[in-house]
């Protein structure tokens, strides 16, 4: 009996070290801008250029193979920054901190590089996922729709602010 209530003490600590990484909490505040656009409703702005490569905004989920929001999400983020990847018009990635892969690579990495994890770090010190890093400018650390879970709004916010970094790159 005593090494059953031991077994449910530790998987009920274990449970709560894992999930506690997994969350669905707001942002820090820090050197936030005004965001105007109507359709940017879930996403926090800094103060700042639009971070690019070759004139494209970078895009960025940061993720693990384990958390259920970031497995919620996937697939819509996914296939949404795919799209405009493909036609040319951004560099997207999505690191899933656990096994270091950019899952948006046809490689499979080992290890999320030195810069992407100072990105994250810079922009959640607490290392909680899923994390949203759009043009090094716009951020949003969980998910905003999940509670109705409603796909369909997450890809209509993730769009709007996609195209507002193109245009903000283009100036």
């Amino acid at each position: 009996m005593k090494k059953i209530l031991l077994g449910l003490v530790v998987v009920a600590i274990l449970s709560v070290v894992f999930i506690s990484g997994c969350t669905q909490q707001t942002p820090p505040t820090g050197n936030q801008t005004n965001i105007t656009n109507p359709d940017i409703k879930t996403f926090k702005a800094i103060e700042g250029p639009v971070e690019t490569i070759d004139g494209k905004p970078v895009i960025r989920l940061f993720s693990t193979t384990w958390c259920p929001h970031c497995i919620w999400i996937k697939p819509t983020f996914d296939r949404v920054v795919k799209e405009y990847a493909d036609a040319g018009k951004i560099v997207a990635h999505h690191w899933e901190m656990d096994t270091g892969d950019d899952t948006l690579t046809p490689e499979i990495e080992t290890s999320v590089p030195a810069s992407e994890q100072a990105v994250f770090q810079k922009f959640n010190p607490n290392n909680t996922i899923p994390t949203f890093v759009f043009g090094g400018k716009y951020y949003r650390i969980g998910n905003g729709y999940e509670q109705q879970q409603n796909l369909t709004a997450e890809e209509k916010e993730f769009r709007a602010v996609i195209d507002e970094l193109i245009k903000e790159a283009e100036k």
